[in-house]
């Protein structure tokens, strides 16, 4: 299957084609927010698939940046004086 649908003179990307980009912090914040804000009321089975796709892959994102933070200041040296 083709990447590409033809759309009369125009050839656009298949809603499934990912995208590598960059974020900062506050960005995925604001977006994050933004998802909770309009679906938090809602339960689990209530939400689109896609809206907790997103909010999953964004909030694992940070949770990936912390720990491998946390592991490489675990390995940094204890300072004593």
């Amino acid at each position: 299957m083709s990447q590409f649908q033809r759309v009369g003179d125009y050839c656009m990307m298949a809603l499934n084609t990912q995208h590598n980009l960059t974020l900062t912090e506050a960005e995925i914040s604001v977006i994050l927010f933004n998802l909770e804000e309009k679906y938090g009321h809602l339960l689990d089975g209530e939400i689109p698939e896609e809206v907790q796709t997103i909010f999953s892959k964004l909030e694992g994102s940070v949770d990936k940046y912390y720990e491998k933070v946390e592991k490489a200041q675990s390995k940094q040296p204890t300072m004593e004086w």
